[in-house]
Order: C-alpha cells, then structure tokens, then sequence
C-alpha cells in the first residue's frame, strides 16, 4: 500500500516535525506475528488502541519498508497513506475519542530483528531496538515519548524457546511443527525496548528477595558455563532493589545470550539480551566476566524503562545513572577499592577527552559514550557527595516514583533534588553537566577523600623518580597481601626495566601471587630476563586466559630452545570465546619448524576454519588478523572474508571491509577473487565486483 496523495505530502513536509504525541496517546498494542526464519521475514498484525487528545486530521505509525497487507480503523478497512516510513491514517479525529487502528504486514528487516545460525547450527533471531529502531520488524514508533503496553503473541517452530516482554501466559502447538507463545505486559514502555530472541536454550530461574522470577537462559551445550556466566545475579538484583529504593517495576526479569550481538547487552523492557561472549568458564571469570553488563542492564530497567529520556540530550539520565548503579553493584562484590580505582581511571580518561577537539558537556546529544556513561555516572557521584546519602536516595526514590512510566528531562531530575534536599543546585548543574571541560579537581577532591585514592596518587607520583629512590617504596607495596591496584601500579613502574634492582622486585611481585600482578607481568615484561625464566614459566599455568597469551607469546620470543615446551604446556588450552589462546597457538606451532610438522596443514586448516561464520564474530576477526600476518589466506578463508564484509555487525564489517581493501591491492589476491566471485552468493558477488572492477 505506497499510495502517496498531495495530502500525505504536506503532512510530511508541515507535520513531521511536531511530536504526535501532543494529540494522539496510543495506549496498548496486541501483536500476533509468524516469523520465518528461512525467508528472514516477519508476518503478522498488530492492533493499537488510541486516544484522541485534541483534534487532529490524521495519526502515524513508523514502519520501515514493509508491505502493508491491510489497515483497519476501528474494525473498518481503509486507505492508508504509506511512503516506507511511515503508515497516515488520515481522518477528522475529534478530542477525547478512542479509537483502534489494526495493521496487518509483511516485513523482511535490514536491521533491529537478526537472523543468525548458533553454533550448532540452529536458527537464532534477535532484535535490537534501540539505535536502530523496532519500527523495521513491527509497525510502532521510533519516537520513546510514545509508550505503549504492548503484549505479544509469536509463532515460530516447535522445539524452540521463544521469549520477549512479560510474563509467559500460555504456550500451545498450533500443529504438528508449529507453536505459539503468548505474553503479557502490564505497563507501558517504548517501542525501541520491545524484544524477541528465538533459540534453542534452556533455563534456570531463581527468586529474588522481593518475589521477581528471575529467567536466566544458556544454550544446552553450556550448562557446565552457567554458574560463572550468571555468578552473583540473584545477589546483585537485591541489592540494586534495596540501593535504588523503588520496586522492581516489570512481572519478571530475563537475560538471553546471543550470538554475534551487535554491543554488550540491551535492556529491553525486563529482557536483556546480551552478547554470548560474555558466556565464560570459571578461568574466563577472572579477566572478562558478566558481572558490570549484568549490573548495567539490570539497573536500565529503572532507569531507561521506567523512566525514558525525552531526547538525546538527556542521555546521561539513562547512561550515566545505570553506569553508576553498576559500579555500586561491582562495589558490593568486588570491594570499595575496586569501585573507587574505577571512578579514578573513568576520571583520568575524561580529562583527557577534556584536551581534545571531541569533548562535549554532558547535556549535548552529540556526547561520546565515555561522556554519557563514565562522566555521567561521574555527575550522579558527585551529586551524591554534594546531597549526603539521605537527601540522594530520597531523591532518586521520588524521581521514579514521580515520572514512572513517563518520559522525563535533565530539568525534571535537578527539581527533585532541589525540593529534596533544599540546594540550589545550579552551580552543580553548570559544573557537572553544562561544562565541556570535566571538573578533574572536583573529582580529585572527592576521590582523595578515600585512604585508598591517596596511597595509590602517592605510589603514582613515584613514576618520575629514578630506581634508587624509590625502590624501597615499591618493595614495601610487594609485602603480602598486597594490594591489587598497587601491586599492577609497582609492576608498570619496572616497564621492563631488567637490572639488578628492577630484577629483585619483579621477583616479590612473582611472589605476591596476585592474580593481577602477574597479569601486569605477563603484559608489560616483554624482555625476560634469565634469571626470572622460571618464575615467568609459571605465569603459563596461572588461572588466567589474560595472563596465558602474553605470557606464552613472550617466552616463545625470548626462549627459541623451549618453543617446543612451552606449545606443549599449552596444546590444550582454548582461552576466552574468541579463542585467544588457541589462535594464538596455531600461529605459533606453525611458525616453529621443528614442532609436529606434520600436523602443520592441520592446524593451518583449524585456524583458516575460525573465519567461518560458524564462529562468533571476535574469533573470525582474529583468525583474520592472524592470516594477514602469515599472508596465508586460501580460498575459503578470501570468500570469508567477503562474507564477513556484509556482517550486521558494524565493527566486525568495517574491520573486513578494509582487510579485504588491502588484500586486492595485492595482485596475487586480486587475482584469487576473480575466480572465486562466482562462487559467492548474489549479495556478495555484487559487493566483490565493485571493488575489483577498476
């Protein structure tokens, strides 16, 4: 239906503008959808109710390059004025009226709704709303001030786990291969926080104190994962409840792991999706655990779903305060100091932003995420310090309880506070988030509050001065238990130096048997002296995927005698999901002559095999990295690449596209693509021969 009248025109041109929301406030949606994995499209209807407040000619909804089947308002079929954005329902709609319009559609996205195959093989399909727009997969709006309730009936093939928003309210075959799954919403929120993930998964679900489900999904394969992947969720809910002060506001909570997400986790509207990397082994934990996404996303749930910005501007309502919550949720796990060091490091990277071309205020919606996220938790911080603990949580306990299920501004906040606590709080305001410059001796002045902060600037300071002055102060922070952040600091300190006196206290710092410590040894002692060889050995069978790569690298470089040894230690060891360590060995045990050669074509094909889309993103794009390095690709792996070039994810395209630029200057792979373009799907061939047609 792409009927475009001289009416719909100027509506575009005169009324696009203007927030429909003024006239018109769409009430609750009930969507019925099939989705089809093997089309890569969605089919279905979707019926909102409406209400009228004040007159208006017509209404819309956003719906991106659909076919529209049919539209109904209230029960009766109309034409509706549709130019791939937007669907206008033009009538003489009089105030207080209520309303139903009905949407009937076929959708075949580009983006917001994936289509990927899991590691076995199985179909998975994922959305992504926010930034991209849930208007490419169900008609509904791109602008958050309009919050619908939405409940939502999906039907996809028997044998699959389907969720989304709400609490599941009936599930049921529709025949011998198909079923349905119905859900219900209670209350309303933004379309961009709608969400569908579709996979074969299984769960485990705890309670929380208040009574919350809480729905934690894994794939079956990775049952023996689910323990450190999820560790501490049920602890870090309740405590966000308690500190937030105000009720969990949706029936349940889920989080469902995807492959191939396009960042680390998204909070829908009581579903989080996040990226299946973040699904690790006990050893993983250590370095690049779930803990802050999980804490991050959960905290959104209060501030983004409860309450959503209005614009772009106020972004740090969202960002800055879900960062900050997060922090507090690491605090109770990991210590005050890990808390207070990570403030210190967000607030040395943003006076650093601060010198540069890019920085912004807080306020502006152009910001940088280390503006919205890190220096807007910086501003809740430090108006936490300016308010007292009191005044703070009775502020953030009536700013929800004030705009839930609305959208709110920067404005709104600072109002709260100052009937709160009875502050003018417009000098807080032009500081904090007004200003482009970060306020860094603000920041150092609450920070160095702290015994911690202070012991670490002091140990800081001692950068600048020679071995001889300050090598007892760096033998003293090695004295067990040393502490982390101070132990990591000594290490960089030594930056390789390798005399006698550097010598001695790596050698307390080997003895500290700090996980971190070592980690920063693995890191930054490139250089291995011989008389720490045995005790940088050590660092390959350390509980840390962090610490095994360099340190395996390093010695293998510093060591040629003992390659053979040192590959060996190592043979079995994978690393994190993107197989760090294992991509890591292939190259190394190919680059070693005399080490199993005839087993050097099999691991070739292992690590060329990595760069098959049946692997997450991360591990293709190192395998990638690493054929460069070797100037080895072979066919499969050139095609892989192409295929790689049309990734939904952005990063991973973009870093394929400009290898694979590189690679045709090359005449020699130039000349491999122009065998293998016919080969390649429609899609991919097209893109290839733009770029080999001179």
């Amino acid at each position: 239906m792409r009927i475009i009248s001289f009416l719909f025109m100027c509506y575009i041109s005169l009324g696009s503008m203007a927030q429909q929301t003024d006239a018109v406030d769409f009430l609750k949606g009930n969507v019925q959808v099939t989705v089809n994995a093997k089309a890569k499209n969605i089919y279905g209807k979707v019926a909102y109710t409406f209400k009228i407040l004040k007159p208006t000619k017509s209404i819309y909804v956003d719906a991106q390059k659909m076919q529209i089947e049919a539209v109904l308002l209230d029960g009766k079929k109309i034409k509706a004025e549709y130019d791939d954005k937007k669907i206008v329902i033009i009538s003489d709609f009089k105030a207080d009226a209520n309303h139903e319009i009905s949407i009937q559609y076929t959708a075949t996205p580009k983006k917001a709704l994936y289509f990927v195959k899991d590691y076995q093989g199985n179909d998975q399909i994922w959305t992504q709303g926010q930034g991209k727009y849930t208007s490419n997969w169900l008609p509904s709006f791109d602008d958050m001030n309009e919050k619908v309730e939405f409940d939502l009936k999906i039907t996809y093939a028997k044998g699959y786990e389907v969720i989304t928003n709400g609490k599941l309210i009936n599930s049921k075959p529709v025949n011998d291969s198909i079923q349905s799954w119905e859900y219900d919403m209670q209350q309303p929120m933004s379309s961009y926080l709608v969400a569908l993930a579709i996979g074969k998964y299984e769960k485990v679900v705890e309670t929380s104190a208040s009574g919350i489900p809480l729905e934690m999904y894994y794939y079956p394969e990775d049952k023996d994962k689910f323990e450190p992947t999820y560790k501490h969720s049920k602890r870090m809910f309740d405590f966000l409840e308690k500190e937030i002060g105000f009720p969990f506001p949706w029936q349940n909570y889920k989080q469902v792991p995807v492959k191939d997400f396009l960042y680390a986790g998204m909070e829908n509207t009581g579903t989080t999706i996040f990226s299946d990397a973040f699904v690790i082994d006990e050893t993983a934990y250590v370095d690049r655990n779930y803990i802050n996404v999980n804490a991050h996303e959960l905290a959104h749930q209060w501030f983004g779903d409860l309450i959503t910005e209005t614009d772009g501007k106020h972004h740090w309502l969202q960002e800055g305060f879900a960062t900050y919550y997060a922090l507090l949720a690491e605090k109770e796990i990991f210590g005050e100091d890990y808390f207070l060091y990570k403030l210190y490091e967000n607030a040395e990277q943003l006076t650093e932003l601060s010198k540069t071309s890019d920085a912004t205020s807080v306020l502006d919606p152009n910001a940088s995420s280390l503006t919205f996220y890190q220096r807007g938790a910086w501003a809740v911080h430090a108006l936490r310090d300016v308010l007292g603990d009191t005044s703070f949580k009775i502020t953030i306990h009536n700013f929800l309880e004030k705009y839930k299920f609305q959208n709110a501004t920067t404005d709104d906040f600072i109002t709260v506070a100052e009937q709160v606590s009875g502050n003018d709080l417009t000098a807080f305001k032009k500081l904090w988030l007004e200003n482009v410059k970060f306020p860094a001796q603000e920041a150092l002045d609450i920070l160095t509050k702290s015994k911690f902060i202070k012991e670490y600037l002091s140990l800081a300071q001692e950068r600048t001065q020679p071995m001889a002055g300050k090598w007892g102060t760096l033998a003293k922070v090695l004295t067990k238990p040393v502490n982390d952040y101070l132990g990591q600091e000594v290490v960089y300190q030594l930056e390789g130096n390798t005399t006698p006196e550097a010598i001695a206290l790596y050698d307390g710092a080997f003895n500290t048997d700090n996980i971190f410590v070592r980690q920063a040894i693995a890191s930054t002692l490139r250089t291995i002296p011989v008389d720490l060889q045995k005790q940088y050995e050590l660092l390959l069978k350390d509980s840390s995927y962090a610490t095994i790569e360099p340190a395996l690298y390093h010695l293998w470089s510093n060591f040629p005698d003992k390659r053979n040894e040192y590959l060996e230690t190592t043979k079995d060891i994978i690393g994190f999901n993107d197989k760090n360590i294992r991509g890591l060995w292939l190259v190394l045990a190919l680059s070693t002559q005399d080490y199993q050669i005839d087993k050097h074509q099999e691991f070739y094909n292992e690590l060329s095999g990595y760069t098959s889309s049946k692997y997450h993103f991360s591990t293709r794009e190192n395998a990638f990295r690493y054929l460069e390095s070797l100037q080895a690709f072979s066919g499969p792996s050139l095609a892989n690449l192409v295929d790689g070039a049309m990734h939904h994810n952005w990063r991973f395209r973009n870093f394929c596209r400009k290898t694979l630029d590189k690679l045709i200057k090359d005449e020699k792979y130039k000349k491999k693509y122009v065998v293998l373009i016919n080969s390649l799907p429609k899609a991919q061939q097209e893109y290839l021969q733009k770029k080999i047609t001179p």
